[in-house]
């Protein structure tokens, strides 16, 4: 009876332990969830790029401190992949990313490149896309389903093709929204292993504007609306 009483006290030992711990990961993975989430809509500070004052020397210095960050990362994803750097020393990584490069540095080559070489016209809604419409399609995704997130991620991402294009004509509004922001689904909506989704819901739609663009400037016609953004 003794040794009963002593298995039953030990093997309710094991359970509160294992409860415990499931506490403690599920903690873990709960503010790593959220440290994601902080991060995407952090990185929409990085349009104070187009804010800073239009001296040629300021532009050059922006234009390698935005490439030297990417390259930073890089170096830094670099050492993790090979081991010479921990990942646990990285917070929020996800478990597919411990041997590929991580989603950040697709989001910063893909913000860098977008900053760099595309007119801010095209550059500011796909980045906020990738800020703000991708945590929002995740939330949705996990509790309503995917078919939900993506209908109503269209529009978010709408949303911010309307307020960057507003001095448009209208014709040409609803056109750019409406590509740019079928673009950005399709770029969150598809998995690749090689090419993250931060990477594809900025460029992708943003490569599409570009070349609808440029295709309408062999007409001679100028699609182009106002900036949004101007240097203080």
């Amino acid at each position: 009876m003794l040794r009963m009483k002593k298995l039953k006290t030990a093997k309710q030992k094991i359970i509160n332990q294992q409860l415990e711990i499931r506490k403690k990961i599920d903690s873990i993975e709960f503010e790593a969830h959220w440290f994601r989430r902080v991060f995407h809509t952090f990185a929409a500070s990085f349009l104070i790029y187009y804010m800073l004052p239009d001296e040629p020397w300021i532009t050059t210095l922006k234009t390698f401190l935005a490439v030297g960050i990417v390259v930073f990362v890089f170096i830094l994803e670099y050492l993790r992949i090979k081991g010479k750097i921990r990942s646990s020393n990285f917070f929020g990584l996800r478990i597919y990313e411990e041997k590929r490069p991580a989603s950040y540095v697709y989001f910063g080559v893909a913000l860098c490149i977008l900053l760099v070489f595309f007119p801010q016209q095209i550059a500011i809604p796909c980045i906020l896309c990738a800020c703000f419409s991708d945590p929002i399609i995740g939330e949705i995704r996990y509790r309503l389903g995917k078919k939900k997130a993506y209908v109503i991620g269209f529009f978010v991402c709408m949303f911010f093709f309307l307020i960057t294009w507003y001095t448009a004509d209208i014709p040409i509004l609803l056109l750019a929204s409406l590509l740019g922001a079928s673009a950005a689904v399709v770029g969150e909506a598809k998995k690749f292993w090689l090419i993250d989704d931060d990477f594809m819901i900025q460029i992708l739609p943003a490569i599409i504007l570009l070349l609808l663009w440029q295709g309408l400037m062999f007409g001679g016609i100028n699609i182009l609306p106002a900036e949004l953004l101007l240097p203080i």
